[in-house]
């Protein structure tokens, strides 16, 4: 009887564990079960990351938006066309962040980001070359690549 209990709990384990090999310190826990969390949940905090990203650079634009007016290539700092379109960035990026953190439609959000942030890249890279700032945007465009592709999504309110 305690051989079948060892045995019902070995299955279990397996059927519990990631395919393929396992890390070798999760190696020495048995199970793998904390990598099999850490796949779990790493798709919800890609898109919350991604979601806070977006809604830190979203409200920084609302709350200052003169400092974000050199970043729009082809009209003067000072026109207020460049201020309407700072502050409509940045209500754009806001809605996206907020949308990202409590999962309502996070897959269309992702995919918007992604186009938004494929805009800012190529925009700034024409305009002043590749910078560290480039880098970042293409980080973050990659991240939110990464939200749309993914699946496996936990605490969403709306898929």
């Amino acid at each position: 009887m305690a051989r079948r209990n060892r045995l019902n709990r070995q299955a279990a384990r397996a059927v519990t564990s990631p395919p393929g090999p396992v890390a070798p310190e999760l190696a020495t826990t048995g199970s793998g079960i904390e990598l099999a969390v850490a796949q779990a949940w790493a798709p919800t905090l890609a898109r919350v990351v991604l979601g806070l990203v977006l809604l830190w650079f979203g409200v920084h634009e609302l709350v200052q938006p003169s400092l974000w007016t050199g970043y729009v290539p082809l009209l003067g700092p000072t026109s207020k066309l460049v201020l309407v379109l700072v502050l409509f960035h940045g209500w754009v990026l806001s809605v996206l962040g907020v949308a990202l953190i409590l999962g309502v439609a996070p897959r269309l959000a992702a995919a918007v980001s992604v186009l938004l942030l494929a805009e800012v890249v190529v925009s700034l890279t024409l305009t002043a070359g590749f910078s560290d700032i480039v880098a970042r945007d293409f980080g973050v465009m990659g991240l939110a690549l990464a939200v749309f592709a993914g699946h496996g999504q936990r605490l969403l309110l709306r898929d």
